[in-house]
């Protein structure tokens, strides 16, 4: 089953610290949604992603491309273009 996750990083010491957050974030499959945001002088961005849950498993979601179990046998593991394209349609 696929799932739709979304967090919001912060820069909480500025740029530089938002940076270094999007940048993990990005290499754990995110995906920035829309422009910068600022309140009270930081910065923000709103981050997507699309992962696969094990059926049955609602705490720990499966790494985006890590197989589905054997709750539909037809459906085929993500590559990463397959899950970028799944993020894409949410934006």
């Amino acid at each position: 089953m696929k799932r739709a996750e979304y967090k919001v990083a912060v820069g909480k010491t500025g740029f530089s610290s938002l940076e270094e957050e999007v940048t993990r974030m990005l290499n754990e499959g995110w995906k920035p949604v829309g422009g910068l945001a600022f309140n009270s002088g930081y910065p923000y961005q709103a981050m997507a992603r699309v992962v696969t849950v094990s059926v049955g498993s609602k705490s720990q979601p499966a790494r985006p491309g890590q197989a589905e179990g054997n709750a539909n046998p037809e459906k085929k593991n993500l590559g990463a273009q397959d899950a970028m394209r799944l993020i894409d349609d949410l934006t």
